[in-house]
């Protein structure tokens, strides 16, 4: 698993969970949590819906990382 980046913003305290990859878009703001850590938060650039896969390009970094549901839980902005 990923070290939480100490360069990145606190979780958004109004953010909704996500269910289901499929209500994911391109360009949603979404954070990816484990155990109360946000690893990575900005934009979806895909979803694999099949997969439980969405790659978010992380706003702290610049990055374009895979996040799958079976390791973290995702929050909409």
């Amino acid at each position: 698993m990923p070290v939480a980046n100490v360069h990145s913003p606190r979780t958004t305290a109004r953010a909704k969970r996500v269910r289901s990859i499929r209500s994911l878009r391109r360009g949603d703001t979404v954070e990816a949590r484990s155990g109360g850590t946000t690893y990575f938060r900005g934009e979806v650039q895909d979803t694999a819906p099949g997969l439980s896969t969405v790659w978010i390009r992380d706003e702290s970094t610049g990055l374009r990382t895979a996040a799958s549901m079976d390791d973290f839980t995702f929050w909409k902005a």
